[in-house]
């Protein structure tokens, strides 16, 4: 889901308790000239611990500002810890 971002979009990261020992991380863009919310994505994998989805969606983050879908910034991720 590649999207133009323009410089100085924002992002808010919650992470939500779905169900006990169930979480999911909800990213928001906001445009950076009047504030408004540009897009919301969440997370298709649901995580074991709040720090898990947390970490998860700091890296989500990170992906969507680069412009990068989240999906492949997560494989890479797992690839490095095995």
């Amino acid at each position: 889901m590649p999207q133009e971002l323009r410089p100085g979009t924002r992002a808010t990261l919650q992470v939500r308790q779905l169900a006990p020992g169930e979480f999911a991380w909800i990213i928001t863009l906001l445009d950076p000239e009047s504030g408004n919310v540009r897009s919301t994505n969440y997370s298709d994998k649901r995580y074991t611990s709040q720090d898990e989805a947390s970490a998860a969606g700091k890296a989500a983050v990170v992906a969507f500002l680069a412009g990068e879908a989240p999906e492949r910034v997560a494989a890479a991720d797992n690839k490095r810890k095995a």
